[in-house]
């Protein structure tokens, strides 16, 4: 589940709006109030953005995210990056079936797509620098439909 609340922040970017707007003669400037759409499904919301022109002219940028392991009534601040970029990718892996009573006879797929996964999980402890934020997530893992049959081939994304 993504559960960010797209209407959390839809709500909060109104009230942010209709907040300042309160104050809009102290404010020297123009602010902008932008909604990023898509940004889960690659290549995300902001490319459009961007290819729309809407960031140009704008001296500062503050992005807000909805963060469950935050207490309520807390706000956590930083300056920087705070959340990782997606990207999307897909492996397909083709093996020679078999019956599960005589793996010898096949090329596991499963066996293969598992090292697969491990090894894409040491990119971070081991080719990225340790003061460096990085992760790696694989969403799904698609395998055979019956419980004792090696199948041919997998996809990993």
């Amino acid at each position: 589940m993504h559960a960010c609340g797209h209407d959390g922040h839809t709500a909060a970017l109104l009230g942010t709006a209709q907040t300042l707007s309160k104050f809009r003669e102290n404010i020297k400037g123009t602010v902008l109030f932008i909604f990023q759409p898509a940004e889960e499904t690659p290549p995300g919301g902001a490319k459009f953005m961007i290819e729309e022109k809407i960031l140009d002219d704008v001296d500062f940028v503050f992005g807000a995210h909805l963060a469950s392991e935050i207490p309520l009534g807390k706000v956590a601040v930083g300056e920087g990056f705070k959340m990782a970029a997606v990207d999307k990718f897909e492996i397909t892996i083709e093996g020679k079936g078999g019956h599960g009573a005589k793996p010898h006879n096949s090329i596991d797929p499963i066996v293969i797509g598992s090292d697969i996964v491990n090894s894409l999980q040491k990119i971070v402890s081991r080719r990225i620098d340790p003061l460096k934020s990085a992760v790696v997530t694989l969403g799904a893992f698609q395998a055979g439909n019956a419980f004792n049959v090696i199948p041919t081939g997998r996809n990993c994304s």
